[in-house]
């Protein structure tokens, strides 16, 4: 399935983000069979929606063999687990539907379930004709990195892209760095720094001197698609769930992707909603 192809790898993505800015519990940045079942009955214990529950109960009681979900999760073969580790480690590429939509409930990935994500993908097709592409998310991408991303190989020139298109390219980005976070950390050699700039992470030299910036590990994820909204009072309803805030001390900021605070570290940012959105936006201009 063409648009379930795309969930699968932002799913990934999002989870080897996450695991590489020690996002992730214990149990889950090791990913065994043993500690996803633990991890998956902790989880349950902690009280599940209504649509992360139906995921559960497709996984872990299908044929409605025991009396109750937790007793489901506790009892579960570790060998049926040993697919959704594959799945997270890179050796299963294509794994069944309902693993991606476990994952994406034991990551707390958003959008979700599959079909909320779904019906944001569509929206970002039926909007083309409605506003042009580089003001719907404000300083998201300067010039070289938007050419870098969206450049065809037929000609040098930078084309308009669909917003389509636009998903596709971020999502194939996403899955090559995806690709870099199943190296080991005896592979994985840092190829430089970076830094918070107040406004979106700066590349420079680990040797380089930074002073009032915390220096931290270059993750290219973070470097391209991690910015600070500076001009809210352009975010629409169309941008409920594709963009993050936070609130600290009675100050809204929002940014282009999810993950923690840049400055922050112990606050996870949240998906931002229209209620949010409408009551903020233009709250805090950048002065």
């Amino acid at each position: 399935m063409f648009e379930f192809d795309i969930f699968r790898e932002e799913v990934l993505a999002d989870y080897t983000k996450k695991r590489n800015q020690g996002a992730l519990p214990t149990s889950l940045e090791n990913p065994s069979p043993a500690n996803l079942r633990n991890y998956a009955s902790n989880k349950y214990r902690q009280g599940l929606n209504k649509e992360d529950r139906t995921v559960f109960e497709e996984y872990f009681n299908s044929n409605a063999k025991a009396d109750d979900l937790e007793k489901a999760i506790r009892t579960t073969d570790l060998g049926r687990l040993k697919s959704v580790q594959n799945f997270l480690n890179g050796t299963t590429k294509i794994p069944d539907e309902i693993i991606v939509k476990l994952v994406a409930a034991l990551i707390d990935f958003s959008p979700r379930p599959f079909v909320e994500w779904r019906n944001s993908f569509q929206n970002l097709q039926h909007d083309e004709s409605k506003a042009p592409v580089d003001l719907e998310m404000p300083q998201m991408y300067n010039n070289v990195e938007r050419n870098q991303l969206f450049q065809t190989t037929e000609s040098a020139k930078p084309k308009k892209k669909t917003r389509l298109n636009k998903i596709l390219a971020i999502s194939a980005a996403s899955l090559s760095f995806a690709a870099v976070g199943y190296m080991t950390s005896s592979q994985l050699k840092p190829d430089g720094c970076m830094y918070w700039d107040g406004a979106q992470y700066v590349k420079i030299d680990c040797k380089e001197e930074i002073k009032h910036a915390e220096k931290l590990i270059l993750d290219p994820i973070d470097l391209i698609h991690f910015k600070k909204i500076t001009q809210t009072d352009t975010l629409q309803e169309e941008h409920v769930n594709k963009v993050w805030y936070s609130k600290i001390n009675n100050e809204v900021e929002f940014f282009t992707s999810a993950g923690r605070h840049p400055l922050h570290k112990e606050r996870t940012l949240k998906p931002a909603t229209w209620y949010m959105i409408k009551k903020y936006k233009g709250s805090n201009p950048t002065k």
